[in-house]
């Protein structure tokens, strides 16, 4: 999804999604994997997606996208405090993902200083959810129709031209 490409840091959206389930593309692995299985029925209900439904899926996803934003600049601060880069954090958050951060090369500093940057951010969990809910039912949508105008953008070339077309890109 093109939000997620704009991103400054993307391996650590990528750890802090898997982390905190906060990306419009969470919501929508959070679907029924029968909806999954069946993308003509996606395309089918991609046509049922009125523009009113879209321009809700739209502004949604830009406020999504702005408290992305808030909270990448929020875990900067955090990895900058516990003195470890961006691309230290990767790497470490890559090992720990495949279950390998003992051997991951780095010192029992940096590991540490990870560990304890994971922890602070996991913390921040419950608001970054709650302000994502919220950034999504601002306008009246419910979370399973953001959850499934998402999954039909991620399997319809219709609606996604659609979508990229009302966000100007």
């Amino acid at each position: 999804m093109e939000i997620i490409n704009k991103l400054k840091a993307t391996a650590m959206a990528g750890l802090i999604v898997g982390l905190f389930s906060f990306s419009g593309t969470a919501f929508a692995q959070q679907t029924n994997p029968s909806q999954k299985a069946t993308p003509p029925a996606t395309q089918q209900q991609g046509q049922n997606i009125s523009d009113a439904d879209l321009r809700l899926f739209v502004d949604a996803s830009t406020r999504l996208m702005d408290l992305q934003k808030e909270n990448e600049k929020v875990m900067m601060v955090i990895l900058e405090e516990e003195k470890l880069s961006i691309d230290k954090f990767n790497t470490l958050a890559q090992a720990h993902q495949q279950q390998k951060l003992a051997e991951a090369e780095g010192t029992a500093e940096e590991k540490a200083a990870f560990n304890k940057a994971v922890q602070r951010m996991m913390q921040l969990q419950p608001d970054i959810e709650k302000n994502m809910q919220q950034a999504i039912q601002k306008d009246g949508m419910t979370m399973e129709r953001y959850e499934q105008i998402m999954l039909a953008y991620q399997q319809d070339p219709a609606v996604q031209a659609k979508v990229q077309k009302m966000m100007g890109l």
